[in-house]
């Protein structure tokens, strides 16, 4: 009579396999996750130095519009992912010093940065917070990786 079924030896080795393929595949899904919100940060970031470079054209200045309003970021531009839930989202983009004005041209400037978001899904990032000037300089604070790698 001849017997059907996996022993338990088999069914162990499958285990095992499983284990090991787990293993691999998660932090490689998870590192491709986290370098996919960095991504939208970045291009959010250059986004609202492009609003930014806007402004300053109609305005001739980044602090102040003309009627005097203070320039801040838009509020779509401000969280990332733009549709995120309170709570869900991985970076807050602000103006890391206040903008300044057109009084004299060559002063005139802004530094924007996406910081992550604590509690939230990037809060132990390598990369850190990213920073992003008026002429192009990127950086990134508190990082354990170079600005140069964190901007890839």
């Amino acid at each position: 009579m001849q017997q059907r079924g996996f022993t338990l030896i088999e069914i162990m080795i499958v285990v095992g396999i499983i284990g090991v393929l787990a293993a691999i595949a998660i932090p490689s899904y998870q590192d491709s996750v986290r370098k996919s919100r960095r991504a939208e940060a970045r291009a959010q970031l250059l986004e609202v130095a492009q609003y930014m470079q806007r402004f300053f054209s109609q305005n001739d200045s980044f602090a102040t519009s003309k009627d005097g309003a203070a320039a801040t970021v838009p509020t779509e531009l401000a969280r990332v992912p733009r549709t995120a839930t309170a709570g869900a989202q991985s970076y807050d983009i602000s103006f890391a010093t206040a903008a300044s004005g057109a009084s004299n041209p060559s002063v005139a400037s802004f530094k924007i940065q996406a910081v992550r978001k604590t509690g939230g899904p990037m809060a132990s990032d390598k990369c850190g917070d990213f920073t992003l000037e008026n002429t192009g300089v990127r950086g990134a604070l508190n990082a354990s990786d170079t600005a140069a790698n964190c901007w890839k």
